[in-house]
C-alpha cells in the first residue's frame, strides 16, 4: 500500500477533525462549525464512508484529511503528509532521497571519464581518433567539442586509475558501467580501450552512459554503457540536451540512428536531431519528445537495414511482423496516438547514403526529405504494396488483407479516403470494393467485449477522469485558470491540478513522489481522442457533474437532518415553521435553525437541476 493510502486507512477522519470542531451525529454523516471560518449555524460537514468533509457555508473548502491538515496547519501536502505519518504511525522512507544522492554521484563520475577521455584525445596519443573524425567522418573542431568527443587509450585501467586518484570508490565506478568485473576474478579494467568516446547526457545535459567507435574494424563498432540505474537506452535520446531549444524553434524532431547521423546534421546547422542509439523508439521515448514537437520524423537510409529500422521505431504504432501483430497494432494505433499526441512521419533518404552524408553533402535534399516526410501510414502502405501490381484477383484480395490493418488505424476519415484511393489506383479496382473488402462483417460486430487493458482505470471517479481528460489535453490550463483547486475532494487530486496549471505534464519518471506517481498512472490510462473543442466541451461536463454531486451530497445530509426533526416534532410542525420563514416571518427561536434547514434543502433541490456552465455568468 503506498503512504497515503496506508495513512487514510489507519486514521478515522471524525476522530481527528473532531479534534478541531465539535461534531454531532447527522444521520451517517457528522455536522459541526467550520473551523475555517467564524459562523453560528453548523454548515461543516465530514463524511466517513467517503473519508472527505465539507463546508456547506460562506467558506465553502472541503477535501480528505489531507487538505484538511494542509488548511489547519497552513502547510504543503508533503508538510501535511509528514504529520499525517506521524499520527498514523507510518515510515516514510528515505529512499529516494538516497537514489537521487546516487544517481548524482555515478553521473559526476561518468563526466569525469568525460573530462578525462577529452583531454586524452587533445594529447599526442590521440592522433589517429583526431584523423578518423576530421579526415574520415568529417567532423570540425565545434562539433567535436560541442558534443564533447574523446579517445580511450588501449590501456587497461588507465581511466580506473585516474577515477580513483580523484577519490571515486570501485563499486561506484563498476555501477557507472566504466568499468568491467573480470572473468579471472582480477581487479576490475576500463571498459573503453582503443576507441573514440562519445559522451551520452540526458536531456538536461547530464551525462549519463558513453559510446565507443573502434578505429580499427573492432567488434562490435560500437560498443555502448551497459543498462543500469544510471542509463537506460529506453528513456535516452542522444543529442536531444543539444537539439532540444531547434527542436521547439522547428516543431519537429527528426530521429536517426546513431551517433554520427546527430552530428553530421547538427555541423550542417540543422539542430533539431537525435538518436535512438540503436533501439526501437519506446513509449517513454515518445513521452520524452511530445515535450519538445509533436512532430515526428524518422529519417532513415532506404535500404533494407534502414527500413527494417524504421519499421522497428514505429512498431510501438504498427509493427510489420506478421498480419496478426498487425492487426494487433493497428487495434491500439489509434489510442497511443492520442495519448502521445503525437504526428508520425517517415523520411527515406537517398539510397546508400546515411542522414550525416545527406546532411553534410545535400543540406538541400536533407531539407526537403525532412519538410515532404510521408505520414506513417503512407509509408507502410507503399512499403506493403510494393512496385509491382498484383497479377491475379487472389493476390490483390491478399494485399488489400493486408493493408486493412493499418486503412483501419487511420483515424481522419479524409486521410483514410485518399490512402483508399492510392489502393484502389494501385490495384486498378474501384475505392467500393476496397472499402468493402476492409469494412468490418456482420459477425464480427458480435464479439464479446475485449477484456479491460493495461493502462485503463480500474472505477475512476469523476475527478480522476477530468484530471485525465486535463493531463491529455494541456491547452485546458487557460479555459479553467480560475477553476478552484477545491472543487478535487482527494488532496493528491489537488496536489495534481495545482502541479497541471503550473505546466507540469508529469511525463519524467515519476520515482516515489506520491504526486509524480498518481499523475503518471492517470497520464497512463487510456483515452479517448478528442479535438480541441470537444476536451473543452467534456471538461465542463465534468465539472457540472462533480459540482451537481457535491450538491446532491449537501442536500441528502440535510435531508436526513429533517427527516429526525420531522420524527420528533412532526411533519406539520416543520412545514409550517419553513413556509412561515420563507413567507418572512419571524419564526420563534426553537424552530429557527430548523426552518432555514428545510428552505436550505429546497435551494439545493433547485440548483441541482440548474444548468450552469463553470466560468459563465
Amino acid at each position: 500500500m503506498d503512504p497515503v493510502a496506508e495513512i487514510k486507512s489507519r486514521l478515522d477522519p471524525v476522530d481527528y477533525i473532531g479534534r478541531s470542531t465539535r461534531l454531532q451525529k447527522a444521520g451517517r454523516n457528522f455536522r459541526g462549525l467550520c473551523p475555517f471560518h467564524t459562523e453560528k449555524t453548523p454548515s461543516f460537514y465530514v463524511f466517513p464512508d467517503r473519508g472527505t468533509w465539507r463546508c456547506f457555508g460562506s467558506c465553502g473548502e472541503g477535501g480528505d484529511l489531507f487538505s484538511f491538515v494542509q488548511k489547519r496547519d497552513n502547510i504543503e501536502f508533503r508538510d501535511a503528509m509528514k504529520v499525517l505519518a506521524a499520527e498514523a504511525g507510518v515510515e516514510l522512507t528515505a529512499e529516494s532521497a538516497q537514489k537521487r544522492t546516487r544517481h548524482d554521484r555515478l553521473a559526476s563520475i561518468v563526466s569525469a571519464a568525460v573530462d578525462y577521455y577529452q583531454h586524452r584525445l587533445a594529447a599526442p596519443e590521440g592522433a589517429d581518433a583526431r584523423e578518423y573524425l576530421v579526415e574520415k567522418r568529417g567532423l570540425r573542431q565545434e562539433a567535436i567539442d560541442a558534443f564533447r568527443l574523446g579517445w580511450a587509450p588501449d590501456e587497461w585501467r588507465g581511466l580506473r586509475d585516474y577515477l580513483e586518484g580523484r577519490g571515486y570508490e570501485e563499486s561506484d565506478i563498476l555501477a557507472s558501467g566504466l568499468l568491467v568485473e573480470s572473468e579471472s576474478g582480477s581487479q576490475p579494467y576500463d571498459r573503453f580501450r582503443g576507441r573514440v568516446t562519445i559522451p551520452i547526457a540526458d536531456d538536461r545535459g547530464v551525462f549519463v552512459g558513453m559510446g565507443g567507435r573502434g578505429l580499427h574494424g573492432e567488434e562490435p563498432k560500437y560498443l555502448n554503457s551497459p543498462q543500469s540505474e544510471l542509463f537506460d537506452k529506453g528513456r535516452t535520446l542522444f543529442g536531444l540536451h543539444l537539439a532540444g531549444p531547434a527542436i521547439k524553434e522547428a516543431g519537429t524532431v527528426v530521429v536517426v540512428e546513431g551517433y554520427m547521423d546527430v552530428m553530421g546534421p547538427w555541423q550542417a546547422g540543422f539542430h533539431n536531431v537525435v538518436a535512438t542509439m540503436g533501439t526501437s523508439l519506446t513509449e517513454q521515448h515518445a513521452g520524452i519528445l511530445r515535450r519538445y514537437a509533436r512532430r515526428v520524423v524518422l529519417a532513415m537510409d532506404p535500404d533494407a537495414a534502414g527500413l527494417a529500422a524504421a519499421e522497428r521505431a514505429g512498431g510501438l504504432f504498427i509493427a510489420l511482423d506478421s498480419l496478426e501483430k498487425m492487426a494487433q497494432s493497428a487495434r491500439s494505433a489509434d489510442a497511443f496516438v492520442a495519448n502521445t499526441e503525437l504526428e508520425l512521419r517517415v523520411a527515406p533518404l537517398p539510397a546508400g547514403k546515411d542522414p550525416d552524408e545527406v546532411a553534410r553533402e545535400n543540406p538541400a535534399a536533407w531539407a526537403n526529405a525532412i519538410d515532404n516526410a510521408s505520414t506513417y501510414a503512407d509509408f507502410l502502405l507503399h512499403r506493403i504494396m510494393g512496385a509491382e501490381t498484383p497479377e491475379s484477383p487472389l493476390e490483390a484480395r491478399r494485399l488489400v488483407d493486408r493493408l486493412k490493418p493499418v486503412l483501419i488505424a487511420v483515424r481522419d476519415p479524409v486521410e483514410r479516403s485518399m490512402y483508399i484511393q492510392r489502393v484502389a489506383a494501385h490495384l486498378g479496382v474501384s475505392e467500393s470494393a476496397i472499402l468493402d473488402r476492409i469494412r468490418p462483417r456482420a459477425a464480427e460486430g458480435r464479439r464479446a467485449p475485449a477484456p479491460r487493458e493495461r493502462g485503463q482505470l480500474l472505477d475512476p471517479t469523476a475527478e480522476e477522469h477530468l484530471l485525465v481528460l486535463l493531463l491529455h489535453h494541456p491547452e485546458l490550463r487557460t479555459d479553467l485558470r480560475i477553476l478552484p483547486p477545491t472543487i478535487f475532494s482527494n488532496a493528491l487530486d489537488r496536489e495534481l491540478f495545482n502541479a497541471w496549471m503550473t505546466g507540469h505534464d508529469f511525463d519524467e519518471p515519476p520515482g516515489e513522489d506520491p504526486v509524480a506517481m498518481h499523475g503518471a498512472r492517470l497520464k497512463a490510462s487510456r483515452f479517448a481522442p478528442l479535438t480541441a473543442d470537444m476536451a473543452r466541451k467534456e471538461a465542463q461536463n465534468k465539472i457540472r457533474y462533480i459540482l451537481r454531486e457535491r450538491a446532491i451530497q449537501h442536500q441528502l445530509a440535510i435531508t436526513e437532518q429533517v427527516a429526525e426533526a420531522e420524527k420528533k416534532l412532526g411533519t406539520r410542525a416543520v412545514m409550517e415553521a419553513a413556509n412561515e420563514a420563507w413567507m418572512s416571518a419571524l419564526p420563534t427561536d426553537r424552530v429557527t435553525e430548523l426552518a432555514e434547514t428545510v428552505i436550505e434543502q429546497m435551494e439545493l433541490g433547485l440548483s441541482i437541476h440548474r444548468r450552469e456552465e463553470f466560468g459563465r455568468p
